[in-house]
């Protein structure tokens, strides 16, 4: 769907049934990067959802191949980030992070040969452990690293590039539109949709409902949407 579509789904419901729930094209497009980020954070994992003797929550990244593909818009790699007195800074667009990994060159027969090393994050106890740990240090072939303020700390640090795999932030939706008398004309060319898979429009539109105060199943959303397209509504 466009947002235009999503736009006049959105009103037809609030409108159909339930009285006091007016939809403007203003208060729509003040929710747009609301539900944006909440699926981005419900897709990702709610930390929420995180219970003693459960530190999992109920959906979170790669949990389904559903999940994987509806993330797959924001997942980026920065080859050879560079690792800058071990530390490797955070990309504008950073989110969450996925891997690290360190190319570690060894020769094999005499032939140079690129074996990906993956960084462990450690949390910071852990980090300062093995750091300070003379038969455990990090080495080449085991390298560590730590998540702080200011970047990814890297170690051993001779280590002065790696691979950033990393989820980024979805780009905000905007919703742009001329009005007319007593009308609006959807703008697409200044507009940017939702970069969600079109099977999550729905998820979309029924968040966007809950924030007006109509709560919907889904299935009942679809159902509302095929009685506006018989009606012409």
């Amino acid at each position: 769907m466009t947002l235009f579509d999503m736009f006049e789904l959105v009103k037809y419901i609030a409108n159909k049934d339930f009285d006091g729930n007016i939809v403007t094209p203003e208060r729509f497009k003040l929710l747009l990067p609301v539900v944006n980020i909440d699926l981005f954070r419900n897709k990702y994992g709610l930390p929420e959802e995180y219970q003693p003797g459960r530190p999992v929550p109920s959906e979170h990244a790669d949990i389904t191949l559903k999940n994987t593909d509806d993330l797959k818009a924001f997942k980026a790699l920065l080859p050879n980030r560079s690792v800058v007195n071990g530390v490797m800074s955070y990309p504008s667009d950073y989110a969450h992070r996925d891997t690290i990994v360190y190319n570690y060159t060894k020769t094999i027969n005499s032939v140079a040969t690129v074996l990906p090393r993956p960084v462990e994050i450690l949390r910071e106890e852990k980090f300062a452990s093995r750091a300070g740990n003379y038969t455990k240090q990090p080495t080449l072939q085991n390298p560590i690293g730590v998540v702080r303020s200011d970047g990814i700390h890297i170690r051993p640090l001779t280590i002065v590039s790696a691979d950033l795999n990393y989820l980024r932030w979805p780009i905000a939706p905007i919703f742009s539109y001329i009005i007319g008398d007593g009308y609006i004309t959807y703008d697409a060319t200044s507009s940017i949709p939702f970069e969600w898979p079109q099977d999550e429009h729905i998820t979309l539109v029924a968040m966007i409902l809950k924030y007006v105060g109509i709560n919907l199943r889904e299935q009942d959303i679809v159902q509302y949407s095929q009685m506006q397209v018989k009606t012409g509504e």
